[in-house]
């Protein structure tokens, strides 16, 4: 029960929150990417 307990105070938020941070970097990624190389083929 302890064990369930840590999963749901502990580590399921933590996971959480590294997948919304993942989430960001790689939409900070695409963009990034769609700024300096999508633009630079249509010149």
């Amino acid at each position: 029960m302890a064990e369930l307990q840590m999963l749901l105070e502990e580590e399921i938020p933590a996971s959480k929150r590294a997948l919304v941070e993942s989430y960001q970097n790689l939409t900070r990624v695409a963009d990034y990417c769609e700024n300096n190389y999508v633009q630079v083929s249509t010149r």
